[in-house]
């Protein structure tokens, strides 16, 4: 029994097998290998001859190297290195290394070796001493160890600090591996940093533990980060780590048509790629898969319109990917190679077609070859008449414009101008002249050859990226203009062509300088370039133009383009003129009422909470109508769209909420009661303010706008042919929000008009006056007030504020109405801008049908039918005014206490009309001076004018009976603008004089209302018994706005 810890079974130990057998010796079961590492823990009696080998690398069950950490040292100190090893045999030596470099004693710079030791014959040791560190020590030592079966080393990396060390400034370094914080570094340390894990992801995530993988950076001696190693790290971004997935399965003929398809459905979203990486890892995959198409003919239509998706990508990433490993150029090589691997005996005809490529390849044989002729086109998008398809506008086709090739033999004139087939649009058109294959001779006479034409809509993936100055392009001034036609032959030898290539081509816009080239791979160090050698224009029309070349190679136009973006150009469309038009009509009516409710708030009969929902529901749907036909096609500007689209989800958010604002309070106003109040008791309801209001309508749309573009601003306008949010964003953000706030509109309409409709007949509004009385400005001298002049009106409980024109009945009815105007109009305009003609012609129609309906109806509504509103803007006119007749004149129903006027001379039609012209000071003075009061005048107007009180409760159900003149809603206005003032109380105190004495006009008034009885609880209006107070124009009255949803502050 010999077993230990150390025990190795290699060769060395075979004449131990043999001793035993030789020999009646047994050896214990106890007696297991402990190296090398495949033999571990098996009893060495039970190990055969031939396992016990000395090849490959020796494992030694001792190998130490102190210090085995990474020291940090400064200049001059000492260091020591000790290095132990197992002892095998003579052969074993230990040697020191300093980046791989043989260390030899020196001790001028103070480097000294020790001589080896051996131990037992079973270890050996050796030491390292570097006395005088110096800069130059900083990096990797190595202890190696060499035996006769191999050699085996372990290393540690030091780092030799000046006694002036700089540091390296802490940094954040986001990429494509993640986000990772360096922190503050000495110089010449390497930092650290774990990889971001995916637990989930695909990819080779199982390579390794996760404690491996590290990215790591290098502060230099200068104290300056050198470009960090992230190779090691998982990507970020979800496609990315897919596309490198692919490229690390290996390839073969049973699985790389599915792989293909797969790879295809992530390519579908390319013009979501944000990293060239991306570019990179589908141009190897279609490197790859080239190979196999002659074995999977399928191959071939996958691979093209992978080619035609990575086509989408944005222009600056096609570039990057270009630069770095010549990804466009390995897309473009690989697609001309198709046919040299597909067509063969049992194909002589092979066509693909996708949205940005069309592929066409035939077997011809050159002593029966006559000519070929082939058209690029694609159909028609039914754009409405004078505006271009976006094969014109340069804009991107939708997925069923495929680019199609047409190839017909010999010469046909061929226009692309009056293109034949119908509903269609040439796009490039190209003729091989019949002496193609007159020279050189093919290689093989009777030989097939095999022709291949490629159309690539645009030149996207011909990226230069070198200094082009001296070539077509001229330093990039110009750029390719047209589609890109490519011909090509294999199998045969081509050279320079007696008759020339006639290539004619479409180009979406005008530029200047046109230059006929074509594509050559070989210049600018293989990174290719556009040459303008042995090309030339023919004829340059408008939008067509035609070239002559004597290549075949991948050919175009270069053009000098406007400096805006194309993209730009192409996306500001506009809509249908009648959307435009209707729009006009729809703001000048909004505006129209927003201005006159402005400038005449004081004379129109409209409470303060239906002045503000009023206002503000028109500016919302104004600004929802101007907002959409002024910047819903702005797409190519990205901020400006992405400003019009938040604007568009707040006002149309804010329209709906203040339209449920408006049907809460009409239907609190339909089921409003009156305050049951202890006799005697003055207390009033707190007052609610229309702060709540503007919370809720405004308020809550901010919120949900502000997260939205807080959570990602791209959720407006990513990639859509419209300003508005993405699909699934707006599923959250808007329209549950939408359904959830017409749910509850609706409601409260439905609750509104059955309380309308159950209402007993007595409990309907009463009939309004034919002319509403005028709402008084109370600026002339002689006017009364109600803090001078008080009568008792009535002893019953107040009327709520209301409209002095509209029934509740009415206004229902006409919010129902604009709601589901509104509702349409949103509706059309939204399906005009998605839908396509002829669709859009229709929706486009019905936008504008419905935005005149519903200006007309709003200012028919709240402006021409109102009298109040038709007197306030006559009383701008002076010629108006002058013309008012004049006669002694009080309305019925109204009081003193009202703040009502009382007119001498005028007459009764005119003053109702005329009253509100007297709001200025100088329209009251001079109707003051035709229009005299006297004392009796004042107190007969008070007697035999009383108003009308609130109908009494009635006596079945003991509910008020709403009058329609409304009196208490009169009054907030001239409370709340023009304060009362003690002179004008103190002037009609003395204009009346004492009650004892005689009138100067008409002898004596006994008895007088403002003298004898000042209070409305002991006026004879209340037949001498104290009844509850009218309130006066100080006070509050409990109304349903203002004990539920509005009232006054």
């Amino acid at each position: 029994d010999f077993a230990t810890e150390y025990l190795t079974c290699d060769c060395n130990l075979r004449w131990v097998l043999r001793w035993a057998r030789e020999r009646p010796v047994q050896i214990s079961e106890r007696t297991a290998c402990a190296f090398p590492r495949q033999l571990r823990g098996i009893a060495l009696r039970g190990v055969r001859d031939g396992q016990l080998r000395c090849a490959g690398a020796p494992e030694l069950h001792t190998h130490h190297l102190i210090p085995s950490l990474r020291p940090v040292v400064f200049q001059g100190d000492r260091l020591p290195f000790q290095c132990t090893a197992t002892y095998l045999d003579n052969s074993t030596q230990i040697r020191w290394f300093h980046n791989r470099q043989p260390v030899q004693e020196d001790e001028q710079t103070g480097v000294i070796v020790e001589e080896s030791l051996i131990h037992d014959c079973t270890f050996i040791t050796s030491e390292l001493i570097l006395s005088n560190i110096h800069v130059s020590a900083n990096g990797e030592w190595e202890c190696a160890v060499s035996t006769s079966q191999g050699n085996v080393s372990k290393k540690v990396e030091i780092v030799v600090l000046e006694t002036s060390a700089s540091y390296c400034p802490a940094e954040r370094v986001t990429n494509n591996r993640g986000d990772f914080r360096w922190p503050r570094t000495l110089a010449g340390i390497t930092a650290y940093q774990p990889c971001l894990q995916h637990p989930f992801a695909a990819g080779p995530a199982g390579v390794g533990s996760a404690g491996e993988k590290q990215a790591w950076r290098r502060c230099d001696r200068t104290g300056r980060w050198e470009d960090g190693d992230y190779s090691h790290c998982l990507y970020t971004n979800d496609i990315t780590r897919v596309l490198y997935t692919f490229v690390l399965m290996p390839i073969n003929a049973s699985n790389a048509l599915t792989l293909a398809h797969q790879l295809r459905v992530y390519t579908a979203e390319a013009a979501n790629f944000s990293d060239m990486v991306d570019v990179l890892y589908v141009a190897q995959m279609i490197e790859k898969f080239i190979g196999y198409v002659d074995q999977i003919k399928q191959l071939t239509d996958v691979i093209v319109e992978m080619a035609s998706n990575i086509m989408l990508v944005d222009d600056h990433i096609l570039w990057m990917s270009q630069k770095e490993e010549k990804a466009c150029t390995s897309i473009v090589r690989s697609l001309e190679r198709i046919a040299a691997h597909t067509l063969g005996s049992n194909s002589q005809h092979l066509a693909v077609n996708s949205r940005n490529i069309a592929f066409e390849a035939y077997v011809v044989k050159p002593e029966s070859y006559v000519g070929l002729s082939c058209v690029a086109f694609q159909r028609r998008d039914g754009a409405p008449p004078g505006r271009p398809p976006p094969a014109e506008r340069g804009a991107e086709p939708t997925p069923d414009q495929q680019l199609r090739l047409r190839c017909t033999t010999g010469r046909p004139n061929i226009s692309l101008t009056s293109f034949h087939i119908k509903n269609s649009i040439a796009l490039a058109s190209i003729q091989l002249p019949p002496s193609l294959f007159a020279s050189p001779v093919p290689a093989t006479p009777g030989a097939d050859c095999k022709l291949q034409l490629l159309v690539f809509r645009n030149g996207k993936l011909f990226c230069s990226t070198g200094n082009s100055s001296r070539l077509a392009d001229d330093g990039k001034r110009r750029s390719v203009a047209t589609p890109v036609i490519y011909a090509g032959t294999y199998g045969c030898g081509v050279g320079n062509l007696s008759e020339p290539v006639t290539v004619s081509l479409r180009h979406p816009g005008e530029g200047t300088d046109p230059v006929a080239a074509y594509w050559n791979f070989e210049v600018l160090g293989g990174m290719g370039g556009w040459s303008a050698e042995g090309c030339q224009l023919a004829v340059h029309e408008p939008n067509v133009t035609s070239l002559h070349c004597r290549h075949l190679s991948n050919v175009a136009v270069l053009m000098e383009l406007s400096g805006f973006p194309s993209e730009a150009r192409g996306a500001v469309e506009v809509l249908h003129p009648a959307m435009y038009t209707c729009t006009a009509v729809l703001l000048l009516c909004l505006f129209t009422t927003i201005i006159t409710y402005i400038v005449h708030h004081g004379t129109i009969l409209i409470p303060r909470k239906g002045w503000h929902m009023l206002l503000n529901l028109c500016f919302h749907i104004a600004m929802t109508a101007a907002v959409f036909a002024g910047g819903i096609t702005l797409t190519g500007y990205r901020a400006v769209c992405q400003a019009v689209g938040i604007i568009l989800h707040y006002s149309s958010l804010s329209t709906l909420l203040w339209m449920a604002v408006k049907a809460r309070v009409l239907y609190k106003e339909v089921t409003w009661k009156a305050p049951q109040q202890p006799e005697g008791d003055t207390s009033q309801a707190a007052p609610r303010p229309m702060l709540r209001f503007y919370l809720i309508a405004g308020g809550i749309p901010l919120i949900i706008c502000g997260i939205t573009a807080a959570v990602n601003i791209q959720n407006y306008h990513d990639n859509n042919p419209y300003c508005w949010l993405v699909w699934r964003p707006s599923l959250g953000a808007f329209y549950v929000p939408v359904a959830f706030i017409l749910l509850v509109t609706w409601i409260y309409f439905l609750c509104a008009g059955l309380s309308l409709q159950c209402r007993p007949s007595h409990r309907k509004d009463i009939p309004e006056p034919l002319e509403p009385p005028p709402r008084l400005g109370g600026t002339s001298d002689l006017l009364t007030d109600s803090g001078s002049i008080s009568v008792t009106l009535n002893s019953g409980p107040p009327c709520p504020e209301g409209d002095g024109v509209y029934s509740l009945r009415v206004q229902l009815w006409v919010l129902v109405a604009t709601h589901a105007l509104y509702v349409a109009l949103w509706t059309f305009g939204a399906m005009a801008v998605s839908q396509r003609w002829y669709l859009n012609i229709v929706f486009s129609c019905l936008y504008g049908v419905t935005a005149v309906a519903l200006g007309l109806f709003i200012f028919a509504h709240h402006c021409l039918r109102r009298r109040d509103v038709l007197s306030s803007w006559f009383s701008c006119c002076p010629s108006y005014r002058n013309a008012l007749p004049m006669q002694a004149y009080v309305h019925p129903g109204l009081g003193p206490e009202d703040g009502s006027q009382v007119f001498i001379g005028c007459d009764p039609e005119a003053a109702r009309s005329g009253a509100s012209s007297s709001s200025s000071p100088s329209s009251a003075g001079s109707a003051g001076g035709r229009c005299k009061l006297t004392n009796l005048q004042v107190a007969q107007s008070q007697a035999e004018a009383r108003p009308a009180p609130c109908p009494e409760p009635d006596a079945a159900d003991g509910k008020a009976v709403r009058h329609s003149s409304n009196l208490h809603g009169r009054r907030s206005h001239r409370g709340r603008t023009k304060p009362c003032r003690d002179g004008k109380h103190h002037r009609l105190k003395m204009l009346r004089g004492p009650s004892d004495h005689a009138s100067s006009e008409s002898g004596s008034l006994h008895n007088s209302h403002t003298e004898s009885y000042p209070s409305g609880r002991t006026s004879p209006a209340s037949g001498g018994r104290a009844g509850p107070r009218v309130p006066q124009d100080g006070d509050a009255v409990p109304s349903p706005s203002e004990g539920s949803d509005g009232g006054r502050r």
